[in-house]
């Protein structure tokens, strides 16, 4: 009866390794497999311009852009024909475009002021993508995010206004 007991006990504690090993395994598995993200937020002011309520989340496999709001500060009342909203990085004097969005205004319409046209479409605007940050501009997101409003008066004169956007880590 005492080799039956111990017999019993050796593999009860045989089989009881066996299962916490395998439950630590797959616990560390699990771990392994979960997604990293990445969450950051954006915003920036030029003279005439501000941004705010940017966000770009980072996951494997999935990286998102919202643009958040634009805010015509100035105190232009010039009509606009078009203009282009681009989010964009520079990397060693160059330009990459993450996201761009261009309105213009047909027929003989006067177009419409600065501050009308943005209130109306303060949206920026989203996009998502799996690669639409290249391994170099994630490394370098709080250093070199910008964003430009670029256009055309009715009367013909061109508008620049340039932002560089602050980054900040939300959560990693």
């Amino acid at each position: 009866m005492k080799n039956a007991t111990k017999i019993i006990i050796v593999i009860l504690l045989i089989a009881n390794s066996i299962f916490i090993y395998a439950t630590v395994m797959q616990k560390n598995s699990k771990q392994d497999n979960q997604v990293a993200l990445k969450v950051y937020s954006f915003e920036g002011e030029s003279g005439e311009i501000r941004i705010s309520n940017g966000v770009i989340v980072i996951s494997q496999g999935k990286q998102i852009i919202y643009g958040g709001k634009l805010q015509y500060i100035g105190d232009k009342q010039e009509n606009i024909k078009s203009y282009t909203k681009t989010i964009y990085q520079t990397n060693q004097n160059s330009k990459q475009v993450i996201m761009t969005n261009s309105v213009a205004v047909e027929g003989d319409s006067e177009g419409m002021t600065f501050p009308d046209e943005f209130l109306l479409n303060k949206d920026i605007g989203g996009l998502s993508g799996e690669n639409l940050f290249t391994e170099e501009g994630l490394n370098s997101l709080k250093e070199n995010m910008y964003f430009s409003l670029d256009g055309l008066t009715e009367d013909g004169r061109w508008f620049k206004y340039h932002v560089k956007l602050q980054v900040e880590e939300l959560m990693s």
